[in-house]
């Protein structure tokens, strides 16, 4: 089976050819790419005339979580809410038995705070209710799903000052609560999440995802995931984040991880810093100004150590500078006792702030950085969530994409979604609008960075990344060259075509 996509503006990123006007696809790979007026075709080729669209790879997400994607969408996203009456009216209006939504920012809502326990008790009794902070490191609970998930004996439990809790979920106690918050939902409706999620993706020209799935889950239900992430209608790349490294093994990949937590997040004050918060404790229960540090560097090594035997490449995730500074000196000590691993692919993700001695470290190692450019366009710059939490100052030195390039280190693009939008187009547009001018990549340094450069991530440079002669006939269908359009209107780019193996996956030609 043959077919021709013609008529179009094809960039391939292959340097030996890097531009053409169409390809030609046979059993699922690139034959070969199109001049202008394409000869010697058979005349049973199926002909795809593009409208002189531009093609370019397949993009893919180096870190995104799909059940949470689809969970969150739709009225479950509840950052539109501006203030805890209108949040309160929402969870009103559900009637699932038991509600997972959220996406909340404190400081978009009127009250600076979500609702707590309480305020959710009255208009969801006896219903267990949880609402994730939109960076997924905090949350806040109703009543019946305190009692559901049994979450008093982890570290983390806000609680006012009678020592009653308040319903907000910090550090253990919201991965436990949520781990387990979800494991409750019913596999019908986390399939349906997926599917929803994975349609996100197509509609986005994403033609690769690197599913992150947090926790520790039995073997077995890890098996499921897997399974049920193959069946999905775009490449998944399924990525348990258990520290058992004998289980992952057991499940036939060579990556895993990607937020195997070493801390947690700026948003909820839990990413461990070398330097307080500047807008007060992280949590209330503890008074720490530090943030949270999950694992240390010994920990680390050993996890990191027990990987490398195994010949497995894994991710952990990494926000704070005194966070990126265990995982770093842990993979430097393996270094030190194996010698360079260079057959291995670990990765850093979203690295944020990290200094440029440590990048330096990072790029010596060999550690992909799995970043999230979409964080700065939506946190960055001034008045921005980085700030308030950080200070001028230490805001703009985060997120050092071109200090990374320059250093030689590979950045490989993600969205964190439900986190930020699961969109590649928006992340291309934040690599190349960094509110530093300094730390902008150029259009192909972005391109890249989702497609031949994010391909380096799972080993898979050597056929998807790149239109050429017998790579993966990934490709997306835009409506026009991304050079030929303003820079900060990529983001809303339309996505004619998505191509995944040659097959035509979504269409709106």
């Amino acid at each position: 089976m043959q077919t021709a996509f013609v008529n179009a503006e094809v960039t391939t990123l292959d340097p030996a050819r890097p531009r053409a006007r169409g390809v030609l696809v046979s059993d699922g790979l690139v034959e070969r790419l199109l001049d202008d007026r394409p000869t010697g075709l058979s005349r049973d080729v199926d002909i795809v005339d593009c409208g002189t669209a531009a093609i370019v790879p397949g993009f893919h997400d180096c870190h995104v979580h799909l059940t949470d994607t689809g969970l969150l969408g739709g009225k479950h996203d509840v950052r539109d809410c501006r203030n805890i009456v209108a949040i309160l009216k929402r969870v009103s209006e559900f009637t699932e038995p038991q509600l997972y939504a959220g996406n909340f920012e404190e400081d978009r809502i009127a009250e600076r705070r979500p609702p707590l326990r309480k305020e959710l008790d009255s208009v969801a009794p006896g219903r267990p209710v949880l609402l994730t902070r939109v960076d997924g490191h905090s949350c806040v609970v109703n009543s019946a799903a305190l009692a559901l998930l049994g979450v008093d004996k982890f570290d983390g439990v806000e609680r006012d000052e009678a020592g009653a809790p308040t319903g907000r979920l910090f550090g253990p106690a919201n991965y436990a609560g949520q781990s387990e918050f979800l494991r409750r939902l019913p596999m019908e409706a986390r399939r349906k999440a997926d599917e929803r999620a994975a349609q996100i993706a197509l509609r986005g020209g994403i033609t690769t995802a690197h599913n992150v799935i947090v926790g520790d889950a039995p073997l077995e239900r890890l098996e499921e995931e897997y399974r049920a992430n193959e069946a999905l209608p775009l490449r998944v790349i399924s990525k348990s984040c258990s520290t058992d490294v004998r289980k992952v093994k057991g499940l036939g990949r060579r990556v895993f991880g990607g937020d195997i937590f070493v801390d947690g997040s700026i948003g909820s004050r839990t990413a461990a810093v070398a330097h307080a918060y500047c807008d007060g404790p992280q949590d209330r229960e503890s008074g720490n100004q530090l943030g949270r540090l999950y694992l240390t560097r010994e920990q680390l090594f050993e996890v990191y150590d027990e990987a490398a035997e195994a010949g497995l490449s894994l991710g952990v995730h990494a926000i704070g500078d005194r966070a990126i500074e265990e995982s770093l000196a842990a993979w430097e000590a393996v270094i030190a006792k194996r010698g360079p691993l260079t057959h291995l692919r670990p990765s850093i993700d979203h690295f944020e702030i990290a200094h440029p001695q440590q990048i330096a470290r990072a790029a010596r190692c060999g550690i992909l950085l799995s970043m999230q450019p979409a964080f700065d366009y939506l946190w960055g710059g001034s008045g921005g969530m980085y700030v308030q939490r950080l200070g001028a100052d230490r805001a703009t030195i985060m997120n050092l994409f071109k200090t990374a390039k320059r250093a030689g280190c590979v950045v490989c693009g993600g969205s964190d979604s439900p986190v930020t939008p699961f969109s590649a187009l928006l992340g291309i547009q934040s690599l190349m609008t960094h509110h530093v001018a300094a730390e902008r990549l150029t259009l192909d340094e972005a391109l890249r960075a989702y497609t031949s450069d994010a391909a380096r991530l799972s080993f898979d440079e050597g056929h998807r990344g790149t239109l050429a002669p017998g790579y993966d006939a990934d490709f997306v269908v835009l409506e026009r060259s991304l050079d030929a359009m303003p820079v900060d209107t990529i983001k809303d780019t339309r996505v004619l075509m998505t191509v995944i193996a040659g097959e035509i996956k979504y269409s709106v030609l």
